[in-house]
Formats: structure tokens, sequence, C-alpha cells
């Protein structure tokens, strides 16, 4: 099994929030909308994932935003 190099699930952003919150990028170009990208914060992931159902134009998974990292729980799962 592998687990997915750390450069895959976690990136450096601006900020220094000192209480992590749950983030939901959104890319306007994905439903052929121009723009820029924007995000959501939630207080749950399963609030962030029920917005992502209903929302073509988010990413697939919630983010973790804390002390200037984002990090994806879920690309991290083990590979086969």
């Amino acid at each position: 099994m592998k687990v997915p190099a750390i450069r895959d699930a976690i990136q450096e952003v601006q900020g220094n929030l000192e209480v992590p919150e749950i983030r939901v990028w959104c890319h306007p170009p994905k439903i052929g909308k121009s723009g820029d990208d924007y995000y959501y914060t939630f207080k749950s992931f399963k609030a962030a994932i029920n917005f992502i159902a209903k929302h073509p134009e988010s990413e697939d998974y919630p983010l973790i935003a804390f002390r200037g990292y984002e990090l994806s729980i879920f690309r991290m799962e083990a590979e086969k």
C-alpha cells in the first residue's frame, strides 16, 4: 500500500489561522463561468459535503485550513 506524497495532501496558503476551519473551494470556470476562485467555510464536514453535492463548481473534497496550510484529509487515503 502506498500513501500519497504529503505535497499532494497539503499546500501552503496565506494567513495564519489559530483555529482550524473547514473550507470548500469553488472554481467558476469548472461550470463555464468566468471569475476568480473563492471558498466557503463550514462548521462541519457533513455540511461541507452536502454543499459539494449540490454545487458542481466546487472542489471534490473539503479542506482543513490551519496555521498557513490547507490539508485534505480525504486525499490521504491509502492507495492499493
